[in-house]
């Protein structure tokens, strides 16, 4: 009844916020394309994620449920689903075919149905627990979008880890007259000892801190530089970039400016990735060091302020007269310790663009990359990227800070590469 009473309730409220916003639209928009709508149609997985392969790619029930096995499996057997040593930037990551750890999520399925048809004799505990297991799996099922895009979504699996050693607990108290209750004992907390343990390589290291602590003087420096009544243009509105996400990776996500810079002047792009480019004369945030004349801050390692208008003028006569490292729909640049991406005509710049860095030695990867043999850097441009008041569209991205011997880029959708070109930097 308890459950019956919270859906009404639940389509009632999302009911009438979605009535509300569309009259207050006095019926401008069709109801399909409400905010509200669009938001929770994406989140369910059944908004338009086209441009976003890595995601489809989730969503195929191929994948997206043996993930979920995966994640219970991560949540209640760590140490022994996680053998790898991981550590904070080397999460631990799905990737298909890995077997031991589906299966771990599988059984730990089956031991917990074990168990309700071992207590049906006491139903109360048993429909609490069963509501315990079933709740992660019918918010997975309905936000797909969500639990595909944010590893904290597995938060709503806990009931199952819950309802494991609530079970096992209930068992032991049946072997409590036995000789084998405390070999059981033993063995639990020499589980949980060894998985506290192998996870607490995720916890962050000082080198990490220190990346941390120095993002923080950057920001202090901007704050100084920048003043209080001219805009800075922040082109990262929709969370980190991969490697230039040292913006979202202090403090969260985009937010970050908003936080160490509040009470300055940010402007960022709109939700289609439009540009919004400030006047001339005003200032831009990026996460990649260019060696020119509008760098404000060459003291700076992580987050950088650039005059806007001499930023702007540099771009445009920079590589006037130099050859593109490679060249497709847009050509690229390599300068010292970044790339440029230039596009007079903002080719396609609502693709994916592919970006893989080959190193010299594989051990320089992160851990989930080694099995590949490459660094996958791919980015979108509505997140970095900017377009000058002629048109042309710019992106920089870092070069890593491992020696690689080749650099591999292009564009793609889902139906395939629209263009793509290697460079093989000269050997040493």
């Amino acid at each position: 009844m308890l459950g019956v009473v919270t859906l009404f309730f639940g389509s009632a409220v999302l009911s009438f916020n979605f009535g509300n916003e569309y009259f207050a639209l006095k019926g401008a928009v069709p109801f399909r394309e409400l905010p509200s709508v669009e938001s929770a149609l994406y989140r369910t997985g059944w908004g338009d994620t086209r441009s976003i392969a890595a995601i489809n790619e989730q969503l195929k029930p191929e994948r997206f449920w043996p993930e979920q096995f995966y994640r219970i499996a991560v949540m209640t057997l760590p140490y022994a689903v996680n053998p790898y040593g991981i550590k904070k930037r080397d999460f631990p990551q799905y990737r298909p075919g890995d077997y031991p750890a589906i299966a771990g999520g599988i059984l730990t399925l089956s031991a917990c149905l074990a168990g309700l048809v071992a207590i049906r004799r006491r139903p109360a505990m048993a429909r609490l627990l069963a509501t315990l297991i079933a709740a992660g799996w019918c918010w997975a099922g309905l936000v797909r979008q969500n639990v595909v895009g944010h590893d904290f979504e597995s938060v709503f699996y806990i009931g199952i880890p819950l309802a494991v050693f609530t079970l096992a607990l209930l068992g032991l108290r049946r072997l409590s007259r036995s000789r084998l209750s405390p070999y059981f004992a033993v063995v639990a907390l020499a589980v949980f000892v060894l998985s506290v343990s192998e996870l607490a390589g995720i916890g962050q290291s000082d080198a990490e801190l220190a990346v941390e602590a120095a993002q923080l003087d950057d920001y202090a420096a901007i704050r100084e530089l920048a003043d209080d009544g001219r805009a800075i243009y922040v082109p990262h509105r929709y969370g980190s970039s991969g490697d230039t996400g040292a913006i979202g990776s202090v403090a969260g996500a985009y937010w970050a400016p908003l936080y160490f810079l509040s009470g300055k002047t940010l402007v960022y792009p709109d939700r289609a990735g439009s540009a919004a480019v400030p006047p001339a004369g005003d200032y831009l945030l990026l996460t990649v060091r260019a060696d020119n004349p509008a760098l404000l801050t060459p003291d700076n390692r992580y987050v950088f302020l650039y005059d806007w208008g001499l930023y702007e003028q540099w771009q445009r006569t920079a590589y006037r007269d130099a050859d593109p490292i490679i060249a497709g729909d847009w050509r690229v640049y390599l300068g010292d310790g970044h790339l440029t991406y230039q596009s007079p005509e903002c080719a396609q710049r609502d693709t994916s663009f592919l970006l893989h860095f080959i190193p010299r030695s594989a051990a320089d990867l992160p851990l989930h990359r080694r099995e590949y043999g490459f660094d996958n850097r791919d980015f979108i441009f509505r997140i970095g990227g900017v377009q000058l008041s002629d048109g042309t569209c710019v992106m920089e991205r870092a070069l890593p800070d491992y020696e690689i011997v080749a650099i591999r880029t292009g564009q793609y959708t889902d139906a395939g590469r629209i263009w793509e070109g290697e460079y093989r930097l000269p050997a040493p």
